[in-house]
This record gives C-alpha cells, structure tokens and sequence, in this order.
C-alpha cells in the first residue's frame, strides 16, 4: 500500500492509514511510549491533530496505553470491539477462559517485558465517548464511511474482542492475532498469550479466507500470509502452558 505510513519504532507497531481529512492510527501503544510516538509523527510531518480516528485491536496497555493522552492532543474518535470498551474504561486488562502460554522460552521473554515496563497490566482509563465507534463484530461498512478501503473482521483467540483491519489490496493489521517474533521464541507466528487456541487458528483461516495476503502485526515485521498457512495448528491445546487456576487477569 503506497499511501501507509509506518511508525515502528517501540514495542509495538503502528501504523497511519490516509482517511477522510486526516489519518486514522492502526494501534496505539503502551504510555511509555507515546513522547516516542510524538517523535516519529514530528519525523513525518504529521500534527497529533490530524489523526481522526484509532484502530485498536484489543484493550491491552501496550495497544492502548496512550489512547487517552492521545485523545487529548487530537480528540481523536477510537475504533474498538464493544466488548473492549468496559475494560479501557477501568484500565484493567481481562482475558477470561482457560487459555496459556505458547512455551517455556516465551516466559523468560515475558519477565524482560515486565521487568523493563515494557508491558503493564494496567492502563489509564479512557473515557469513551458517545462519538467513539464501537463494533459488535464483521463491519464491512464502517471504514469505507471514514474514506479506508477495508473492513474490519472479528478475529478472537488472543483475546474475545480482538479485531483486524483488512485492507481491500491484502493488508491485514490483525493486532495480536500473530507475531513474528525473534525465531528462538519458537511461536511459530502465534503471539505469547492464547485465550483460546481453537478460535485462535480459525481467526488465522478467517483472514486468509477473507483475503489477506500481508500480515502486519502489533509486534514484529510485516510477513507473508503463507506463514500462518505453513504454521496452522503448530500447537494444541495440552501444548499451552497454563496459568494458574482462578485468575482471569493477565
């Protein structure tokens, strides 16, 4: 896509999409982050204030960290399953089922994240707004509104109200919904954490179905949708590792 802009230094990888007098931001990012985000919209010549609308594929603080202190700077209008909406208003990330950890490697992995505030359990609250644009789920109509060619496909297994942004030329931004991480992590494109592992892999086949061609998830390099065909039920459910009993947080 010629018109995409990329903003990938950080953690997680955003991205600005040109739409109706402005651009609307795929992905925020955690709080620590945003005077980095400021920095590379300076690189571009892009005012926060032009930014119209955010993409957030789920709630998590390293995608939604920023969002209110953005909203501020641009009075931005956030795009984001409904189911998202109680969580980014209360600042707690919930995943609920049973779920688990890909494998042992991605643990280690994870306690560097922490330990370097990397990744936060919890965010700043957002106030949502009666402006804001909550989906209840597949939205082929909402983005060619705002002047993007694309849709917006419910992709759940990372978490229920994870989402994509598919671009009509095969651009997919599917969030969480595969990684490409660092080759001795071992994913096999999926992300670290996997709330449910079925829905997870029928997302996969969702998106390719519905015509994805390049994957551009929160955190790593673009890749080829033939990579989640290559890696398609790489894992099982008794390969995940468990979190303990009890806990619905993460």
């Amino acid at each position: 896509m010629g018109d995409l802009i990329k903003l990938t230094k950080g953690l997680t990888k955003r991205y600005l999409l040109p739409c109706n007098a402005g651009y609307l931001l795929v992905e925020g990012g955690s709080e620590s982050e945003f005077s980095l985000f400021l920095k590379e919209l300076k690189e571009q010549g892009i005012d926060p204030g032009e930014i119209k609308y955010l993409f957030l594929s789920y709630h998590h603080e390293d995608h939604a960290g920023f969002a209110a202190a953005l909203r501020e700077l641009s009075d931005c209008r956030i795009i984001v399953h409904q189911e998202a909406m109680e969580p980014l208003q209360t600042g707690e990330h919930f995943i609920p089922g049973e779920g688990g950890i890909v494998n042992r490697r991605v643990i280690l992995y994870g306690y560097y994240l922490f330990l370097t505030k990397k990744v936060r359990l919890k965010l700043k609250p957002l106030e949502i707004m009666e402006s804001d644009l909550p989906v209840k789920g597949d939205d082929n109509e909402l983005l060619r509104t705002l002047g993007v060619p694309g849709k917006i496909l419910a992709t759940p297994g990372h978490s229920p109200d994870s989402i994509s942004l598919l671009l009509d030329d095969g651009s997919c931004f599917c969030g969480d919904l595969a990684m490409n991480g660092p080759a001795w992590l071992g994913t096999r494109n999926c992300c670290i954490f996997i709330s449910d592992i079925e829905q997870y892999y029928k997302s996969w086949q969702k998106i390719i179905d519905e015509g994805a061609r390049t994957i551009y998830p929160a955190h790593g390099q673009p890749f080829s949708y033939r990579e989640l065909e290559r890696n398609m039920h790489a894992f099982s459910e008794e390969d995940l590792i468990k979190k303990r009993p009890g806990r619905g947080k993460i």
